[in-house]
């Protein structure tokens, strides 16, 4: 019997994340889902996890000066988390978050003293061969690849004044959002996804060169690029390194390239 035997390309995934509380909060407001996981740490450590596709990884920040930024926050990222291994499409990623929306809007039903609370989401969504992009709000996703780092996102903020005109929630009456969505081929290099407490006052290309050296020192020297900058807000991050590697795959079945 003849077995066919093809080469394909197969995405290796590691992520770091850290998640901390601004000088100046009483709370983290900020999350960090990876895949079904929800880091919220008070705490300065980084977190690491190997990833295989699909997989989701995103960032949440709770709205300043409105009530239950925290709890905003908690619930979106419970609602993402939990729903992540449905994901398999850009329409998926879409559906999601506009779960998360209605989600939040369901709580403040429940318990009028969270009325208008809201968050920002900004994430990917790494399938086998491709990635999607998608934020709502004013948190951001970076590509960095070969010494470069790109924004890949565009605030939902007005140019003038600056103020968000969207987010998860965020009003006393149920709003839907506009999830902003991009697919591209799977590439190997970095993904940034950052609250605006690092990038908020911070130089872009000092935050670009943080991009760079071991993976597990990033999210540190990111916030040393944060804290220098003045920036007393809540800081989140989580950066995912993809990696390509060439298999031989027999059916369903990969296998590791052989040597010679």
């Amino acid at each position: 019997m003849v077995v066919a035997i093809r080469r394909k390309l197969v995405a290796m995934l590691r992520a770091t994340v850290l998640t901390r509380r601004g000088d100046r909060r009483g709370a983290n407001q900020d999350r960090v889902v990876v895949d079904n996981t929800v880091v919220a740490s008070e705490h300065r450590s980084v977190a690491m996890f190997d990833l295989e596709p699909p997989c989701l990884v995103a960032v949440l920040d709770g709205l300043g000066g409105h009530p239950a930024g925290d709890i905003a926050s908690a619930v979106a990222a419970d609602v993402i988390a939990s729903g992540s291994s449905g994901v398999g499409t850009e329409a998926d990623v879409a559906g999601l978050v506009e779960r998360a929306n209605r989600h939040l809007y369901r709580t403040m039903f429940t318990y009028p003293s969270l009325e208008g609370m809201g968050t920002t989401v900004a994430g990917v969504f790494f399938a086998s061969d491709s990635t999607t992009v998608f934020h709502v709000g004013d948190s951001r996703v970076y590509s960095y690849t070969d010494g470069h780092m790109t924004r890949a996102t565009t605030d939902d903020a007005d140019p003038h004044s600056g103020l968000i005109t969207q987010v998860l929630g965020g009003s006393r009456w149920f709003t839907p959002v506009v999830v902003h969505l991009s697919t591209e081929p799977m590439k190997t290099g970095r993904m940034l996804m950052a609250t605006d407490g690092l990038f908020g006052l911070a130089d872009h290309d000092a935050l670009s060169e943080a991009m760079d050296g071991s993976l597990d020192n990033v999210p540190d020297r990111l916030q040393k690029v944060a804290i220098e900058s003045g920036n007393s807000d809540d800081f989140s991050v989580a950066v995912v390194e993809t990696n390509l590697e060439d298999r031989r795959v027999t059916g369903d079945n990969p296998q590791r390239q052989q040597p010679g």
